[in-house]
């Protein structure tokens, strides 16, 4: 077998991957606050290049210090810019990578990656059949021989170029040993290395062409005519300095062993961990997929024989094929009662009336992971769960809300469970995604069930020690029963209209498309920012500010500053604006109306997704309705109730800012709360100092108090109010004077985030911010201002989640009728009989002003009609 050594230059490798995905702004980061654009990027390729059978490999790592070259140049690589503190923590997390999967690495006190592989070459190179530097530098190029090569990587490793001597010839003209003399000559910016001002790279490849070397071209100077030849005479010093700072040394002590280099494959159980913490599912999915899982014992059994099972209390998991329970296929029950594991198909487990009895039966405890889904997936057959005493997936949700919720496996190994296997190793995915051998099926739904008992135990004591019972067994757990009734009821929508909708936006669309194309003077794609960018700033010339890898940036922020300087950009945004409701709501509605011959739109709400327990929506998403454009609000007249029914809203009349008014005990708010006064007039009357006050002062206070609870910062205020910064931060002052214990207040919470890593809503729900200990000023001001919101936002939805779920058991109690269709953020909407009317509002209102005993005083608003849009 040949043997073939790989050379890793490890900084060049890490910043590429980092910036190939920084620049878009999106970080990513792990649930406690790493960030790991940069090792993903460096896992990836490591992975793909180990992949390619070499037999040794050594990954070259800088020196800590200053090297060599900034001994005898102190401003060497000066004009870099600051390497971001996110990368920064990245480098231990990359030797970290490196120990795990077996690779060695190797750094040397005072030199470079680029001289700890040039003496690799040197020394090694006769041990070799192949050596592969990988690298983007092309200082490294100088090390290129006979079996010496350089992969550049073009598009991260599919699409790569290798250099040979001949390669370096043909592309750049050189060889290898030309490489310092043409840094010598041109210099490098990057590196801050200087060069002969003036000669650019065409000039030099010419030189070197007729004259092979720097030391040459000197000895000929006088051949040279003209400004070359001034230039190289007044450069030639600088240009031999130059060379020397680009000559690789490739001779120094070291204690570098090249036994150690050999690659023997990673360590299964270290690299894992790493994957944990690191969040990389996807790498630790191809570690799992030849893992060998426990078998547990277990009995498939048929729906006859299910009949003869003795059903106490059991740990129940039902296995889906697909996400949206609405519609997706239903697999089977995996299931433990009285020590006895079993599988049983799912059609099969319904034609026992001894399990339909039990899922039904209250007094027999269930011990679930979802319980919503697991209900309404039987809710569609006629069937119903109830007696859920824990849900995993809730219990995990409340212990950490920063875990990714999406995988069974993921939630369990947060809780340090590692038998379970990702979903998307049993099935695939995306267009792969298929149904598996039945045996290997069964057994993955079996570890779901034994996963849920390992853990019920565990988790119940943990939410007991974070003081999270009440929250678990009060509100979460019933609630999601609340919202499962809710998805299943669904809401009416009216098809024609919406159709109608559609129809007007199409006109409307190729309205704006006429106008846009008439002021650019041309055809293009709107939809395209390339081809957008290139209309605004270059055909058009109007001032650009954000620039992107592609090219000046588009997005609103960009547009809203240019509205008042061209016509074409109010167009344009009206254009997105409209394509944005075609083809979600209109297309995205229609769509969802599909699923089911209803003619309603049943959602999924997320309950265990948001970090402060706010709930979200999906498929669709029904809690972002527009309502700032006409034909935004145009579109909830869509929504309507069933026939003779009314849609019936309950609004919590500036819930957060009552929260804060009780957190913090700001006695000014929470004496106007009590006497029902306007609060952003009581707000602008303090912060201006006057009773008389105009309708813009009072909008700026209530600018002000909103800004306060989101943690917005003096800029912002200022770009919100369009004033100067210097004059929001006089508002954001004169706010704090008169309600001083706001500030008290958000210090303390700083404050304690810092210290614990997290801060508490009035239930004791937990909201952990990784953020707040950032290096990084901007992500560390970031969590600042989670801990300032977090509280009272946390709170807010904890107020509504215990309101809906006694409306729900009141409505039990009552034998009321009408039924909660949908929950938005501070909103509740019913679907109501008219005869039930004034109950209703009577029960809903009451309940949700007295839910909780505050000084602020919680107060509802309501208002009903035929449709969401005559209910707003």
């Amino acid at each position: 077998m040949k043997k073939k050594l790989l050379l890793v230059d490890a900084s060049n490798l890490l910043f590429r991957s980092y910036y190939a995905t920084a620049y878009t702004g999106n970080l990513m980061q792990t649930s406690d606050g790493k960030f790991t654009n940069g090792i993903y990027g460096f896992v990836r390729a490591m992975k793909t290049l180990l992949e390619r059978g070499y037999t040794h490999v050594i990954v070259a790592l800088d020196s800590l210090g200053k090297t060599h070259r900034h001994q005898i140049y102190e401003d060497y690589k000066g004009t870099r810019q600051d390497t971001p503190p996110e990368l920064i923590e990245q480098f231990a997390y990359m030797e970290d990578y490196l120990k795990a999967a077996g690779v060695y690495f190797y750094r040397q006190e005072s030199f470079e990656a680029d001289d700890v592989i040039g003496y690799a070459v040197k020394h090694f190179k006769d041990d070799f059949d192949e050596i592969m530097i990988y690298s983007n530098d092309q200082d490294l190029m100088q090390l290129i021989d006979d079996h010496v090569f350089q992969l550049i990587s073009k598009k991260g490793l599919s699409e790569i170029e290798i250099y040979d001597k001949k390669a370096l010839d043909e592309k750049l003209g050189l060889s290898p040993q030309q490489i310092p003399d043409f840094k010598g000559l041109v210099g490098d910016s990057s590196d801050n290395i200087p060069g002969i001002k003036g000669v650019g790279k065409k000039t030099a490849e010419k030189l070197l062409k007729e004259y092979h070397s720097l030391e040459n071209i000197i000895e000929h100077i006088d051949d040279l005519k003209g400004k070359l030849k001034e230039r190289i005479e007044e450069g030639k010093d600088l240009a031999v300095f130059s060379k020397e700072l680009a000559t690789i040394k490739c001779d120094f002590d070291n204690q570098m062993n090249i036994k150690d280099s050999e690659y023997k494959g990673y360590k299964e159980e270290a690299l894992a961990n790493f994957y944990r913490q690191m969040s990389f599912r996807s790498f630790l999915n191809e570690i799992n997929k030849d893992k060998k899982v426990e078998i547990y014992e277990y009995k498939s059994i048929s729906g006859q024989e299910l009949e003869q099972v003795k059903l106490g209390d059991g740990y129940l998991h039902l296995e889906l094929y697909e996400d949206n329970y609405h519609s997706s296929d239903k697999i089977g029950f995996s299931l433990i009662s009285n020590n006895q594991t079993y599988y049983i198909d799912y059609d099969q487990a319904l034609k026992s009336k001894n399990f339909t009895n039990w899922l039904k039966d209250e007094d027999k405890k269930k011990y679930v992971y979802d319980l919503k889904k697991i209900k309404v997936a039987l809710l569609w057959d006629g069937f119903d769960l109830r007696g859920v005493d824990f849900d995993l997936l809730l219990g995990a949700y409340l212990i950490n809300p920063n875990i990714y919720q999406d995988d069974f496996s993921q939630v369990v190994r947060s809780l340090d469970h590692d038998d379970v296997l990702s979903d998307d190793l049993i099935y695939g995915r995306g267009a792969k995604k298929t149904m598996p051998e039945k045996e290997r099926l069964i057994k993955h739904m079996i570890t779901k069930v034994k996963a849920i008992k390992a853990l019920h135990q565990q988790v119940k004591e943990k939410i007991q020690e974070n003081q999270q019972v009440v929250l678990f067994n009060e509100i979460e757990i019933p609630l999601a029963n609340t919202l499962a009734m809710m998805e299943f009821e669904g809401i009416n929508i009216d098809q024609e209209q919406l159709i109608s909708l559609g129809k007007d936006l199409d006109k409307q669309l190729h309205r704006l498309e006429s106008e846009i194309y008439a002021l650019a003077g041309e055809d293009f794609n709107i939809n395209s920012p390339k081809q957008l960018s290139e209309i605004l700033f270059e055909k058009l010339d109007l001032p650009a500010k954000k620039k992107t890898k592609s090219g000046y940036s588009t997005d609103i922020s960009v547009l809203n500053k240019l509205k008042n300087i061209h016509p074409i950009i109010n167009l344009i945004i009206d254009y997105r604006t409209y394509s944005k409701l075609k083809s979600t709501y209109i297309e995205g509605l229609l769509a969802a109306l599909q699923l089911k011959d209803d003619q309603k739109i049943h959602t999924i709400y997320q309950q265990a997704l948001t970090k402060t327990g706010r709930l979200s929506s999906k498929e669709p998403n029904l809690q972002n309705l527009p309502i700032k454009t006409e034909i935004g609000r145009e579109l909830r007249k869509v929504f309507v109730g069933e026939k003779d029914h009314v849609l019936l809203s309950l609004d919590y009349s500036q819930i957060e800012l009552r929260v804060v008014a009780e957190l913090a005990n700001v006695k000014n708010l929470k004496l106007a709360f009590k006497e029902d006064k306007d609060i952003h007039l009581e707000t602008a009357k303090k912060i201006f100092g006057k009773e008389e006050i105009s309708a813009n002062e009072r909008s700026i206070a209530k600018a002000i108090n909103f800004s306060i609870i989101y943690g917005k910062t003096t800029w912002g205020l200022s770009e919100e109010l369009d004033i100067s910064p210097k004059e929001a931060e006089r508002f954001i002052n004169a706010y704090f004077e008169t309600y001083p214990e706001i500030k008290e207040y958000t210090d303390k919470q700083i404050e304690f985030a810092q210290k614990h890593g997290y801060v508490v809503t009035m239930f004791n729900r937990k909201t952990f911010i990784p953020e707040i200990g950032s290096k990084n000023y901007q992500t560390r001001e970031f969590g600042k201002r989670i801990a300032m919101n977090a509280p009272i936002q946390g709170s807010a939805a904890d107020i509504l989640k215990a309101a809906m779920v006694k409306i729900d058991r009141l409505f039990k109690n009552e034998k009321v009728k009408s039924k909660i269709i949908l929950q938005i953020h501070d909103e509740i909407v019913l679907d109501v009989f008219k005869d039930e009317l004034d109950k209703v509002i009577e029960i809903t209102k009451t309940t949700m002003e007295n839910i909780l005993d505050i000084e602020s005083k919680l107060l509802v608003h309501y208002s009903y009609g035929q449709s969401l849009y005559e209910v707003k």
